[in-house]
C-alpha cells in the first residue's frame, strides 16, 4: 500500500467566547486532512490550531500540511513510526499539524486491519474520567457554569485562571463554596501566573 495523495481542508467553527490567561477564542480554527492510498482506503485526521499556546496558526498548519503531503506521497502509510519520522525530519516542531497526519495514518492502519480504531490500539483497557472546562469570567458567571456542569453529572471541573491572582483566588473560592467539597477542581492558569503567584 502506498499514499497517493492528500486532501487538505480548512474550516472555522464559531463558539461562545472562551477566555484563558493568554487570550480569548471566538472560534476554533481547524485543518482536516484525508490521506488516500492506492488500495482505496483513506484516513482522516484533524487538528485545531491554538496560536496562544503552541504558536501554530491555521495558516501555518495549512502550509506545512501541503509540504507534509508531498513528503509522504509514494510511501507506505502502515509504517507509522517511519512516516512520523519523515515529518520530524522535515520540520522539528509543529506538533499540531503533525497530529492530524498521525491520526490519519492510524485511521488507515485500523481500516486495513478491518478493526475500529480503539480495537486496533488494543481495545478497551480502562475508562478515563475527564473534566469540563470553565473559561475566565466573573466569579458569579463561573459559579453558574460550575453548577450547570454539576447538574449534568460532571464530577471534575477544570477552571481557567491566570489574570489577577487575587481575583483568581476569589473565583476558586466561590466555585468551591457552590459545588461543595466532593467535586474535584483542577486549576489551569495557562502561563498567567508568576512563580510567586502560584505559591499564594
Amino acid at each position: 500500500m502506498i499514499i497517493t495523495h492528500t486532501e487538505i481542508y480548512r474550516f472555522s467553527i464559531p463558539m461562545e467566547p472562551f477566555v484563558i490567561a493568554t487570550g480569548t477564542m471566538d472560534y476554533a480554527q481547524n485543518v482536516l486532512i484525508r490521506i488516500f492510498t492506492d488500495s482505496g482506503i483513506y484516513g482522516v485526521g484533524e487538528c485545531s490550531a491554538f496560536p496562544m499556546i503552541v504558536g501554530e496558526t491555521q495558516d501555518t498548519c495549512l502550509i506545512l500540511a501541503k509540504e507534509f503531503a508531498r513528503v509522504l506521497t509514494g510511501k507506505d502509510p502502515l509504517q507509522i513510526p517511519d512516516r512520523m519520522e519523515d515529518l520530524l525530519g522535515y520540520a522539528a516542531h509543529n506538533s499540531t499539524i503533525k497530529s492530524a497526519f498521525d491520526m490519519a495514518l492510524f485511521d488507515i492502519a485500523a481500516k486495513e486491519a478491518n478493526l475500529p480504531l480503539y480495537q486496533f490500539l488494543g481495545g478497551h483497557k480502562r475508562s478515563i474520567e475527564t473534566d469540563m472546562t470553565i473559561g475566565i469570567d466573573t466569579p458569579e458567571n463561573m459559579v453558574l457554569s460550575a453548577l450547570k456542569y454539576q447538574r449534568q453529572g460532571c464530577r471534575i471541573l477544570k477552571i481557567k485562571l491566570g489574570k489577577k491572582v487575587e481575583e483568581d483566588i476569589e473565583r476558586v473560592a466561590k466555585i468551591r463554596e457552590a459545588v461543595g467539597a466532593q467535586m474535584i477542581l483542577r486549576l489551569d492558569a495557562n502561563q498567567g501566573w508568576s512563580f510567586d503567584d502560584a505559591l499564594l
